[in-house]
């Protein structure tokens, strides 16, 4: 028996267009298109048809579609643009192995962990959202409306001082991916508008991006005479127009060389302004961009140090470098490109216009690669078998990392080479760099084995370093005259490295009650709320560290007050065994060393008051801790992108 239903009208772009409609509302092909699903009046009058049938169908594709939108709300499409985290459910395994291992843990300590555990299911199941650029694929009728460029006066300016020798060459190195002369070539042609809109649109985000580095480059090398407010305004009008550009861009262009030196000023820019998603996207397009345009090849081909070999050399190495550091600290299994491509970067002859600075970078990269390709914590988790080999590598990974030490240690020499940058802080977030890999790598001998009886005291100290380099960062970079260089800087450290070294000194507080370690966390913790209403990337991660450091703070000041009750009833008692003891007898009143080790629960660590963890770098262990693990691969998920940019109201309004 036929019923009559309800049925919705073509819409009225579907009419318009001559296309088949499914009639649902909004329809199929508005959603797609992502534009707004309209019908007259007039074509809604035939709303009575007896199409049983079709009414199903459409209501099923209608549950489907709405299905669909949720799943897509609630957890984000797996796609290389936008990588997710490790499982949950392996970061939930592993902290109940760490429970059934850790049995003599306490119960608070046990409950803390249980707590983090909740939180981090909480921030891994948020949705996320981006709003940091502006909305991809905007219509406008002129593509460069509203996007300003250098005039012939700055154009001139900055293509003598790029070729000159006033300019450092640590921080022309920046600037190298795009040549003088191919630089030139792109100002000339945005000011007397010769090309299509799609290449000037392309143009466009290289010069401004280079205009805007090179203005607080000079900002930052000598005094303007007043006119540094201008200047800056006028960096911040370029920026912007970049930031235009990367949102009018498509990904999916036909792939050139400048295709990928507009992806690269690209990722520049997203990484300095803390927007870790596009900057991962821009990547991604750049490295199949190199694929596609056989850069490697090309590469191996240069034998002269032109501009135009220069320039495909340096686009190849940026690829890399970024390409490793943005898998590493996503925790991806595999690189986007293969390092294998970098023999061919370290036997070119073109590897000695490379400063020092940038060279040291490059050699953290296969370093990189090797720690992805054979110590991702996905191959070696718990797997007994694999622990020689891990160890091997590990060794051979240190070994390799003692050299680029060596040559961190050569660049605190005297130098003109800074000449443009900040010394200190580049040198301390180089630093910071290298900690935050040594940890990665010293860690993954415990997540082969995390039922060993130890905790492994090098990672714990490389840990320490990592937070106490960020401290001393953060501490320089006040100095600065313009704020917003030390907000870069934390872009490019804090979100640019893996969080294991912050999530390796909270574990080992929860394991231990270390007071030290908790000020070091705190410290840095409150430093970064300096710089909250500056970048949102940087506020979200301060209230993300803010309230892991609650979960713990509250054990380190009970674990202090019962070891200082302990001690003030062991006073007392001493003083009244005195007064019954005969005077003869009578013994200085001391607190024996041995008591507070026999009184301790076999967790609890005894600290003197909390230092500053600027001024020393010693830090006292229990060697009591040594026959358990608690907790320590608790955090073997990798926040960083997936957490920061979700939708968490949490991290946003954080409760005070």
């Amino acid at each position: 028996m036929t019923s009559t239903i309800s049925v919705a009208a073509v819409c009225d772009t579907c009419r318009a267009r001559k296309v088949k409609c499914d009639r649902d509302d909004p329809c199929g092909n508005c959603v797609d298109g992502n534009i707004e699903c309209t019908r007259t009046s007039s074509s809604t009058s035939r709303s009575s048809l007896k199409r049983p049938r079709a009414s199903e169908a459409s209501a099923q594709k209608g549950l489907h579609r709405l299905s669909l939108e949720t799943k897509m709300t609630a957890s984000p499409p797996k796609t290389n643009s936008t990588p997710q985290s490790p499982s949950i459910v392996e970061a939930q395994d592993f902290i109940s192995r760490e429970i059934s291992v850790g049995k003599q843990m306490p119960a608070d300590r046990l409950a803390i962990l249980n707590n983090a555990m909740s939180f981090v299911n909480q921030l891994s199941q948020a949705p996320r959202h981006e709003d940091v650029l502006p909305t991809r694929g905007t219509r406008v009728a002129d593509i460069l409306d509203d996007i300003r460029y250098p005039p012939i006066e700055l154009l001139y300016w900055m293509l003598r001082e790029l070729k000159g020798n006033k300019i450092g060459p640590h921080v022309l190195d920046y600037f190298k991916h795009v040549s003088p002369k191919s630089l030139k070539a792109m100002g000339l042609a945005l000011i007397n508008r010769v090309g299509d809109p799609e290449t000037l649109l392309l143009y466009s985000i290289c010069v401004n991006a280079a205009a805007f580095k090179f203005i607080n480059t000079v900002l930052s090398d000598s005094e303007m005479g007043g006119v540094e407010d201008g200047m800056r305004a006028c960096a911040a009008r370029y920026l912007n127009s970049v930031k235009l550009g990367m949102a009018r861009m498509h990904l999916l262009s036909t792939p050139s060389m400048l295709f990928l030196q507009a992806l690269l000023c690209s990722s520049f820019i997203a990484q300095g302004s803390g927007d870790s998603v596009h900057c991962w996207a821009f990547i991604s397009a750049a490295c199949k961009t190199c694929e596609d345009i056989n850069l490697e090849s090309r590469v191996k081909a240069c034998r002269t140090e032109t501009e135009d070999d220069e320039e495909l050399y340096y686009c190849y190495i940026w690829c890399h470098i970024l390409d490793k550091g943005y898998s590493m600290m996503l925790g991806r299994s595999r690189c986007l490109l293969e390092h294998h491509g970098l023999d061919s970067v370290f036997a070119s002859p073109m590897v000695r216009s490379v400063s020092s600075l940038l060279s040291t970078y490059l050699h953290f990269v296969p370093i990189q690669a090797i720690y992805i390709l054979e110590l991702h914590p996905d191959r070696i988790s718990n797997n007994r078998g694999l622990l020689s080999r891990v160890e091997y590598v590990v060794l051979d990974l240190l070994e390799r990392m003692k050299r680029v030490h060596a040559r961190i240690t050569e660049l605190h020499g005297p130098s003109d080479s800074w000449s443009g940058l900040h010394m200190g802080s580049e040198l301390t977030t180089i630093q910071f760099t290298y900690h935050c890999l040594r940890t990665s790598i010293l860690r993954s001998k415990q997540i082969c084995s995390p039922a060993q009886s130890y905790v492994d005291q090098e990672c714990l100290e490389a840990a320490r370093m990592a937070m106490s380099t960020l401290r001393s960062l953060q501490e320089s970079s006040f100095a600065l005259s313009d704020i917003r260089a030390h907000v870069s800087y934390m872009h490019w450290t804090v979100l640019y490295h893996p969080l294991t070294p912050f999530f390796v000194l909270f574990c080992n507080v929860v394991a231990s009650s270390n007071e030290q370690d908790l000020a070091t966390l705190k410290g840095v913790t409150e430093e970064l709320g300096s710089l909250a209403n500056l970048s949102t990337p940087i506020a979200k991660l301060q209230n993300l560290f803010k309230s892991f450091i609650d979960l713990c703070e509250g054990l380190v000041s009970n674990t202090k007050r019962r070891k200082r009750n302990e001690i003030e009833q062991h006073v007392q008692m001493s003083d009244q065994s005195q007064q019954l003891a005969p005077p003869a007898l009578q013994l200085p009143v001391e607190v024996p060393d041995v008591f507070a080790q026999q009184s301790a629960t076999p967790l609890s660590q005894v600290t003197s008051a909390p230092m500053d963890p600027m001024t020393s770098l010693s830090y006292t262990t229990d060697e009591s801790l040594g026959m358990m693990d608690p907790g320590w691969g608790l955090f073997d998920v990798q926040p960083t992108l997936d957490w920061l940019d979700a939708d968490f109201l949490f991290l946003d309004n954080p409760q005070q």
